[in-house]
C-alpha cells in the first residue's frame, strides 16, 4: 500500500539550518556503578556530543540529582493523530501521551531511575531493551519482577546502564498486544565526551512501527485481520505525508539516523542519494560497511550515517513495497 508507506525526507542545501522536526510500590534493585563515559574511538580532541533529535516525539533528560537521573513515565491510553487519510486518528497506548514514548537520553555513567505510573485499564512493565541492568530492574513479570504494576499503581527501575549507545524501551507484559498498541520508544546513553572525528552534525532518531486502527479514533487492533499485515507504516508514530516538516540540514553535514525496529516485522531502511554507512548495531559500535539500504529485524536498533554532499530533497524509507 504505498500511499500509506513511511517516507522521511531529507533536504540538503548549501546554506539551510536544522528544521526537524509518584510513590513507588516497588523498587528494581541496583548494579555497579560502571560504563563507558568517554568514547576513545576515533580521533581528534574530546568534544560533547550532539544531543538526538526524534521528530514529532518529545525528548526528556528527566531530573539529576548528584551521579543520579530521574525519569518519569506514565503509562496511559491516549488520542493520536498519526495519519492524514483515510484516517486521522486512533487510540494508542503509550508514554507521556506519546507513541512512541519520550525518547529518553542519559549521560553514561549516571546511574538511572526510571518511575512508572500505570494509568492503562490493564498491568504492565517496562522493560529495558539492550541495557545492563540488574535482574530486578529487568521489567519481565513472574520472573524477574514478581507482578506488573496493576492499574493505578507505581515501580521504580534502578540501574546504571552498562555503556554508551542506542537502545530502547517497552513493555513486557501481553507484549503482543501492549508493544503493538504502541508502548515503546528510545533510551539513547552518551558519551560525557567523544572525538572529534566521530562527533556528528545531526543525530535523529527514528521509532519504526505499525498500526490497524479499529475506525477512526479505534483503539489500535495488535493482530489485523487478512492477511495480517498492518495498513499503516509509521515512523516516530506517523505516516510519510503526515510527518509535518522535512528535516533540513546544512551540505557537507555529517548526519547520524538511529533506527529502532517496534513492529511486528523487518523493514529494509534506504536512503536515496547518499551512501549510507553502517557504524553500530544494538548499542555495539561495529566495522563500518558502506551500503544503501540496511535490513532492520523487530527488536533491532542500528546506528546509520552520511555526509550530506549531494543538494536535493531526498527520502529515506522502507524499501518493502507493501
Amino acid at each position: 500500500m504505498p500511499k500509506y508507506a513511511r517516507t522521511l525526507i531529507l533536504l540538503v542545501g548549501a546554506a539551510l539550518a536544522l528544521t526537524a522536526v509518584g510513590i513507588a510500590s516497588g523498587v528494581g534493585r541496583g548494579s555497579p556503578s560502571y560504563g563507558t563515559q568517554i568514547e576513545e574511538t576515533g580521533t581528534g580532541p574530546l568534544v560533547r556530543p550532539t544531543i538526538p533529535v526524534t521528530p514529532s516525539v518529545p525528548t526528556l533528560r528527566g531530573t539529576k540529582s548528584g551521579s543520579t537521573r530521574t525519569f518519569r513515565l506514565t503509562a496511559a491510553q491516549f488520542t493520536q493523530k498519526f495519519a492524514n487519510f483515510p484516517l486521522k486518528t486512533a487510540q494508542f497506548w503509550g508514554y507521556n501521551g506519546s507513541s512512541p514514548g519520550p525518547t529518553l537520553i542519559s549521560t553514561a555513567g549516571e546511574r538511572v531511575r526510571v518511575v512508572l505510573r500505570n494509568e492503562l485499564p490493564v498491568p504492565t512493565t517496562i522493560h529495558f531493551h539492550g541495557l545492563h541492568q540488574p535482574n530486578g530492574a529487568d521489567g519481565v513479570a513472574g520472573i524477574s519482577q514478581p507482578n506488573p504494576v496493576p492499574p493505578g499503581g507505581s515501580y521504580v527501575y534502578a540501574f546504571t546502564p552498562g555503556h554508551s549507545g542506542t537502545f530502547a524501551y517497552h513493555s513486557h507484559t501481553e507484549g503482543a498486544v501492549q508493544e503493538l498498541r504502541g508502548m515503546d520508544g528510545f533510551f539513547l546513553v552518551l558519551p560525557r565526551r567523544e572525538r572529534r572525528s566521530t562527533k556528528v552534525d545531526v543525530d535523529v532518531a527514528m521509532v519504526l512501527q505499525e498500526a490497524a486502527p479499529a475506525g477512526e479514533g479505534g483503539l489500535l487492533n495488535p493482530f489485523p485481520g487478512g492477511t495480517g499485515d498492518f495498513p499503516f507504516k509509521l515512523i516516530n508514530g506517523k505516516t510519510g505525508e503526515a510527518a509535518g516538516k522535512p528535516i533540513t540540514i546544512h551540505k557537507g553535514d555529517r548526519v547520524r539516523i538511529r533506527v529502532y525496529n517496534a513492529s511486528n516485522g523487518p523493514h529494509a531502511m534506504h536512503l536515496h542519494g547518499h551512501d549510507e554507512v553502517l557504524v553500530a548495531k544494538n548499542g555495539h559500535v561495529v566495522p563500518r560497511v558502506r551500503q544503501t539500504t540496511q535490513n532492520v529485524a523487530p527488536g533491532d536498533f542500528f546506528e546509520l550515517e552520511f555526509t550530506a554532499t549531494n543538494p536535493g530533497n531526498w527520502i529515506f524509507h522502507c524499501h518493502f513495497p507493501h
